[in-house]
């Protein structure tokens, strides 16, 4: 068989390929209201490295606050620097609860701030 053939069919059959999205995400939050998140890793450790690495581009304080699998996370942040964020839920709901926990911690003037799933998560 021509080599030249098999490697340009096996370099097709690769690149047409999906890259599959590694199923853990993280969130890393500062007492600040700094905060950073990762996605689409594969594994729970690399995802928390990643959002802890996000976050203390802002704050040397940041610990990670949840790390999950196939899920959304909704983000909320304040003014004054209260947080709220939620996991498992569609948008809608989890945007609103990210709302709701965020003015339920004495957050002023808050507003969505990240939406983002990791692994096979709908995003609706």
């Amino acid at each position: 068989m021509n080599t030249r053939l098999v490697v340009a069919a096996t370099f097709l059959l690769v690149t047409a390929m999906p890259a599959m999205a590694g199923p853990w995400g993280a969130l890393a939050t500062s007492p600040n209201a700094d905060y950073g998140w990762a996605k689409n890793y594969d594994n729970e450790d690399g995802a928390s490295r990643a959002a802890l690495r996000e976050c203390r581009k802002y704050s040397d304080r940041c610990t990670v606050k949840k790390t999950f699998r196939d899920m959304c996370m909704s983000v909320a942040s304040s003014t004054n620097g209260a947080m709220g964020w939620t996991w498992g839920y569609d948008r809608e709901e989890g945007n609103n609860r990210a709302m709701e926990e965020c003015r339920n911690q004495g957050g002023r003037a808050c507003r969505l701030v990240e939406r983002f799933c990791s692994g096979d998560a709908d995003n609706d």
